[in-house]
């Protein structure tokens, strides 16, 4: 099962399945500002409040398995390595 989650919410997740990996996309916080006004769906002010949370650190539980996937490329890259992610946790 692949879920979108919250970041705030990965310590309840992982109590409840201890199995499941994390998977962190992340993105250059300029390209991201440039991603979003050029989508024109949020004003300025939303777009550094994505920004702001975009560069936060989260707690990531201690036994929990994080991976992480650039965005910073074309989308098929980023899918391509969220696919071999999820093939080598099927694959366990």
């Amino acid at each position: 099962v692949i879920v979108n989650g919250s970041r705030a919410h990965l310590e309840a997740a992982h109590a409840r399945y201890p199995a499941l990996t994390a998977v962190e996309v992340t993105v250059d916080p300029a390209l991201l500002a440039r991603r979003l006004a050029g989508r024109g769906r949020e004003s300025a002010e939303q777009i550094a409040q994505r920004l702001s949370r975009a560069t936060q650190a989260f707690a990531v539980p201690q036994a929990c398995r994080l991976a992480q996937v650039s965005n910073n490329g074309a989308p098929e890259s980023a899918a391509a390595a969220l696919l071999t992610i999820a093939r080598k946790q099927l694959a366990r």
